[in-house]
């Protein structure tokens, strides 16, 4: 008898498979082709993250009817071995990163514009009720990053003034609205065709608050402050709340301390990365003193 994945394969007449490294997920990913060219990408789950995923699956089915250009949910099950299998459409174009950095700003601009509207859309699907709020989650994870960072063998610069905002500043978690989120919203979960923005690797998708999914701006800033800042006014539509520079300066501090304890397990390189990162943080936020950091451009960068 074939096994759910056999049968999967099978079903969608797959004729080569290849593996697909990037990303720093723990999920084992390839790329698969029917033998009528059409491409999906196979995520490979432990068992264990059953419900999780199927959560993931279900949540990304709701997203097929906003027209957007992303990844589409396929299939899901369990294989032989108890593992999980996601199955997802392909989506065809350059990496989002290597695609920005070549774009003149105004360009640059007006694809990050459309990255922000995309994340509203996103933003606006029905979710079904939350057992927890953002706030009791909040409170449960708050200690568990503190404690992380006091354990880590290495510092951030101005590491007690990041801690001491973020101990200062938690209340602003309270009433925090819920939403479904991308969970890595950036370029480097984007690609782009034809001039048009794509999202794909919804794998840490899920119920937060919206204001999360900016928490990576980092990234995109990196390779473009106009991208970054389209992205923003796209979303707000050019009317960014006073609010929202506030709850990003607290997940900035939030970012800082979570990102170097995470590097610390991959080694040197990151720890590197995770130290360069929080430096530019530090510099953008003119040491923390300001609220708008100095690469957002304003609502007429041109």
């Amino acid at each position: 008898m074939l096994t759910g994945f056999e049968q999967l394969c099978n079903k969608y007449r797959i004729v080569s498979v290849a593996p697909l490294l990037k990303g720093w997920s723990g999920d084992k990913k390839y790329i698969l082709e029917s033998s009528s060219g059409e491409k999906y990408v196979l995520r490979l789950s432990d068992h264990n993250l059953y419900e999780k995923k199927k959560q993931q699956f279900e949540l990304l089915k709701k997203i097929e009817g906003l027209g957007l250009n992303c990844s589409r949910s396929v299939a899901f099950g369990m294989k032989a071995d108890g593992g999980v299998y996601t199955l997802l459409s392909y989506l065809e174009g350059e990496d989002g990163e290597n695609a920005v950095a070549a774009l003149a700003d105004q360009a640059a601009y007006r694809l990050g514009v459309e990255a922000g509207k995309c994340l509203c859309k996103l933003h606006a699907v029905d979710i079904p009720p939350q057992e927890r709020t953002w706030w009791e989650r909040y409170l449960e994870k708050m200690p568990r990053k503190i404690a992380a960072l006091d354990a880590c063998a290495y510092r951030l610069p101005m590491q007690d003034k990041i801690l001491d905002y973020y101990k200062t500043h938690y209340k602003i978690m309270k009433d925090r609205p819920l939403v479904l989120c991308h969970g890595d919203y950036h370029l480097g979960n984007m690609i782009v065709r034809n001039g048009k923005i794509g999202i794909i690797d919804f794998d840490k998708n899920g119920v937060a608050d919206p204001y999360d999914d900016f928490k990576p701006f980092c990234w995109n800033v990196m390779v473009s402050e106009y991208f970054e800042t389209g992205l923003i006014n796209g979303y707000f539509d050019d009317r960014v709340p006073e609010d929202f520079w506030r709850v990003l300066k607290f997940y900035t501090a939030e970012s800082l301390i979570s990102h170097l304890p995470w590097s610390v397990k991959f080694g040197q390189q990151e720890i590197k990365t995770a130290l360069e990162v929080a430096d530019r943080q530090m510099k953008w936020y003119g040491h923390f003193e300001l609220d708008v950091p100095t690469w957002y451009k304003g609502i007429e960068p041109f």
